[in-house]
């Protein structure tokens, strides 16, 4: 009972009732690479469509695909299947503008309707990529904008260090620049993860959804705290009847 008098409370994860999620997705020529089975763009499509699939249905989700030129394939949308038939679409381009596709995003949130512009709801671009930044704006002034926004950048650097891809008749190899998505997440106030197969791709994302589809929230349990205090001494009195005769 002493405790109660503190009102003491707890955090517990409640669900968000209204957020934006932009998926960005790397479409280069890379992502044609076998390293990931069956090919690193099909993984990927079939993991981000899960992901789609799994945040709730108040949720925005908008879907950015990216190569040299980025475009943003469907506006942040509660209509989820709309960003399902974008990704029956898909075509792959060369060069990566990873700057360009968190601009891209960013300029998609503010346009979402005309409360966003004044007070949007919380926001956050998921991005995956499996190279390097080629062309476009620098991933730094990208990283800057996201963070002015005030919304986070998950980087996923996707595919093995050994994947290589045909482009233009030659083979090369085609790793994930770590460093630099790791770098965007961290400048952004966002969370770098990295994925090698199918498997762990679809990890990433559970974890991601997880993240953005619940917020802590401090609750009052000083109600249930007192019930317990007196839970407590109903079982004293009729334990001191039991053995005393008398209560206490």
């Amino acid at each position: 009972m002493v405790l109660a008098l503190s009102r003491p409370v707890v955090e517990v994860q409640v669900p968000r009732e209204r957020a934006t999620v932009i998926v960005a997705v790397d479409v280069s020529a890379s992502m044609g690479a076998e390293d990931v089975a069956p090919t690193r763009s099909n993984a990927a499509v079939a993991a981000a469509r899960t992901f789609v699939d799994e945040l709730p249905d108040t949720f925005n989700v908008g879907l950015v695909l990216f190569s040299g030129s980025t475009a943003l394939t469907v506006p942040p949308t509660v209509d989820h299947a709309a960003v399902h038939a974008a990704f029956d679409g898909v075509t792959m381009g060369s060069g990566t503008a990873i700057g360009d596709a968190v601009l891209t995003a960013l300029d998609g949130i503010r346009a979402l309707d005309d409360q966003a512009a004044t007070d949007p709801p919380p926001a956050r671009i998921v991005l995956l990529s499996d190279g390097a930044n080629t062309t476009g704006s620098p991933i730094s002034a990208a990283a800057a904008a996201a963070a002015a926004a005030a919304t986070p950048v998950s980087t996923i650097a996707f595919g093995t260090p050994e994947g290589t891809a045909t482009v233009g008749g030659s083979t090369m190899p085609v790793p994930a620049d770590i460093p630099a998505l790791a770098a965007l997440a961290a400048d952004s106030g966002g969370q770098a993860y990295q994925a090698e197969t199918g498997e762990e791709l679809q990890e990433v994302y559970t974890d991601i959804g997880s993240s953005i589809g619940y917020r802590a929230e401090e609750r009052e349990v000083t109600s249930a705290v007192l019930a317990g205090a007196l839970l407590a001494a109903l079982a004293a009195a009729a334990g001191s009847l039991a053995w005393f005769a008398r209560l206490p």
